[in-house]
């Protein structure tokens, strides 16, 4: 799918979303600055990406992991510090939430900021334990 907002475009075409400019991005995050470009090539073979698009450059980017029948993880959301402010964040959200295969669908996300942003879709913090196993 092709969404177009104020100038920008996003799109879920995983084939147009580019590797390198995604590490760049995630080098500058805090929950995934030490991932691999390898990694991240591997994330979104096995992902549905979004990619945002000013012109040739991409801006933006998430991905999904899902089964399309019990849950959406939404990851990775991060648009270009450039970029930040103009409501990319929010169309990105939205764009995900409406793409065919995750409606009705539970979504889920883990993140530090901003909250504010996911609530404006439903979202809301859970009063439990959070299990992870890292990578040995």
């Amino acid at each position: 799918m092709r969404w177009e907002f104020g100038g920008y475009i996003i799109n879920n075409d995983k084939s147009l979303v580019s590797a390198a400019r995604v590490k760049e991005f995630l080098s500058d995050s805090y929950w995934a600055a030490d991932r691999t470009r390898e990694l991240i090539e591997k994330t979104i073979e096995h992902s549905f990406c979004y990619g945002v698009y000013y012109g040739e450059e991409q801006v933006g980017f998430a991905r999904v992991v899902t089964d399309y029948s019990t849950m959406v993880w939404i990851s990775d959301v991060y648009i270009d510090r450039k970029h930040r402010r103009k409501g990319l964040g929010k169309k990105l959200i939205a764009c995900i939430l409406e793409t065919p295969e995750f409606k009705n669908v539970r979504s889920a996300l883990v993140t530090r900021d901003a909250h504010g942003l996911y609530e404006q879709f439903g979202f809301e913090g859970v009063e439990s334990v959070f299990m992870m196993r890292k990578s040995v």
